[in-house]
């Protein structure tokens, strides 16, 4: 502290900057991990998200979308579906491919009643889950998964409606785009006829559906509310 001329000590000048103090090692070290941790929370949050998110959300979503622009922006981060509502359309869209073609189609059924139930084809990565009351009485459902490449899959009885939606669950790991997720957008569509689907790996479709991926599970599922044809798009 600096003295006056009589030799006694003088209070510091309030207005004078006083000298810089370096950062102690552990609380630079704390800052450190601080922002680690935001940095691992910001990417958690992150890791799960809906394919149709709003396009001003695009900078905070893993994924961003063309053929899902026409969906709607309904869906909410970290898995929402919004309210799950297709979209009428008449468009050209790229097919989920799989790894493996499949030889042959492969076709399952159930008898599901008001309880509900499930139909998986697991060759297909496929599953089909059908919740209580969507139902009036027992019918005998049937999902084909459609030979080829395609991750395609024809449902009957044909036109049959339900009163509550029913969820399509696609298992990536068997598809292309396993490599490729955080890189994909995936839409649910609807086709009326196998025939238009192109063995080139594009489709007609006439529906488009939100979806939600699973980046953990490695899986996409969409809803739908009556019955014909389904793929999984991309771009």
């Amino acid at each position: 502290m600096p003295t006056n001329r009589t030799g006694k000590a003088e209070a510091p000048d309030v207005g004078q900057p006083t000298s810089h103090i370096p950062m102690h090692p552990m609380k630079r070290i704390n800052s450190t991990l601080a922002v680690l941790a935001f940095a691992t929370l910001t990417f958690a949050t992150s890791s799960c998200v809906d394919s149709t998110a709003p396009s001003s959300d695009r900078s905070n979503a893993t994924h961003s979308a063309s053929v899902g622009d026409l969906v709607g922006s309904g869906g909410l981060p970290g898995g929402g579906l919004g309210d799950g509502v297709g979209r009428l359309v008449d468009t050209t869209v790229t097919v989920l491919q799989r790894l493996v073609p499949l030889a042959a189609d492969i076709t399952t059924s159930a008898v599901i009643d008001g309880e509900g139930g499930s139909i998986e084809i697991p060759e297909a990565g496929f599953r089909l889950d059908i919740p209580k009351n969507a139902l009036n009485e027992p019918t005998t459902i049937t999902v084909t998964a459609v030979q080829g490449s395609a991750a395609a899959y024809e449902f009957e009885p044909q036109g049959l409606a339900f009163d509550k939606r029913l969820f399509i669950t696609q298992d990536l790991s068997v598809t292309g785009a396993i490599s490729n997720l955080l890189g994909t957008n995936f839409t649910g569509a609807y086709f009326q006829s196998r025939d238009e689907i192109s063995p080139l790996g594009s489709a007609t479709v006439h529906e488009l559906l939100p979806t939600r991926v699973d980046l953990f599970l490695g899986t996409v599922e969409f809803p739908i509310k009556h019955f014909s044809g389904y793929l999984v798009a991309v771009d």
